[in-house]
């Protein structure tokens, strides 16, 4: 009987600690996870239509690797818009130097950064639409902001012939040569540029002719076909620079996805033990 009531005056304990943590603790975890997740919305910042802020700033980066000077890039960022890229690159046979550069009437979205911003922001208009009888399990907010984070972490897979058809490619003046690819990506809190140099596969060597499939980077030796034509990448150049206001978003979204786990476990303890039945 004493162990009955022992066990009785525990679950009731229990229950009450229970009772606090969904009414109080979860919404103080949530208003703090809202106040993260909007300083991580300010780093992606945009002038709305109308709004007194102005333009984004234009910020420069210097695309490069230590050691090497095959390929630099002076690249112009302005929020989500690459609004000017110059590239030089040296050509390793004959040292011959090329230069192409955006054209003036031209943008290239980075959507990577696009789609990050717009799954903080769903993720913010979860939070401040919930009410007093919010619960919380996983959560959309969870999946947002693993989206979000995952989008900067994780770039496209594309294929070769993927990259040649990019409209990436229509982006420079002078016209970019028909042995040369271009790819820019986010990577982290890295702003990649990759150049492939190709050279075009002639008849009496397609018979080993085995087509690429999709990755972030391609390697000397890989095969596509492209136009009627196939091709063999020769050389491969990366370049990148970090974006300050992307790592600060990253670690916000890590302190998020922390914030978000801490309290799942919490409930998980409380839920196993109402399941819990001894025999």
């Amino acid at each position: 009987m004493a162990a009955t009531m022992a066990t009785q005056g525990e679950r009731a304990v229990l229950e009450e600690e229970f009772k606090w943590l969904l009414q109080e603790e979860v919404h103080a975890v949530l208003r703090q996870l809202q106040d993260i997740l909007k300083e991580a919305s300010h780093r992606f910042a945009l002038p709305t239509s109308g709004s007194s802020g102005g333009a984004v700033k234009q910020e420069n980066f210097v695309l490069s690797t230590s050691g090497t000077d095959q390929v630099k890039g002076v690249m112009t960022l302005q929020g989500d818009a690459l609004c000017q890229a110059d590239v030089n690159l040296k050509m390793p046979r004959n040292n011959q130097l090329l230069h192409f550069a955006f054209r003036e009437d031209k943008q290239w979205k980075l959507q990577q950064i696009q789609d990050a911003r717009n799954h903080v922001n769903q993720a913010i208009y979860l939070l401040m639409n919930r009410d007093a009888n919010y619960q919380f399990k996983t959560g959309l907010e969870v999946l947002k902001l693993s989206r979000a984070r995952n989008r900067l972490t994780t770039p496209a897979t594309l294929t070769l012939p993927e990259i040649a058809s990019s409209g990436l490619t229509k982006m420079f003046t002078p016209v970019l040569p028909p042995d040369i690819l271009v790819n820019f990506y986010i990577n982290l809190n890295k702003l990649c540029l990759t150049v492939y140099q190709l050279h075009v596969m002639q008849p009496s060597t397609t018979k080993n002719f085995k087509p690429a499939g999709g990755s972030v980077l391609h390697n000397p030796g890989a095969m596509f076909e492209f136009g009627s034509q196939r091709y063999e990448v020769s050389h491969v150049h990366k370049v990148e620079c970090v974006v300050p206001w992307l790592n600060d978003a990253l670690v916000f979204f890590t302190v998020s996805l922390q914030l978000c786990q801490q309290l799942k476990d919490k409930i998980s303890v409380f839920s196993s033990y109402w399941n819990y039945r001894p025999y």
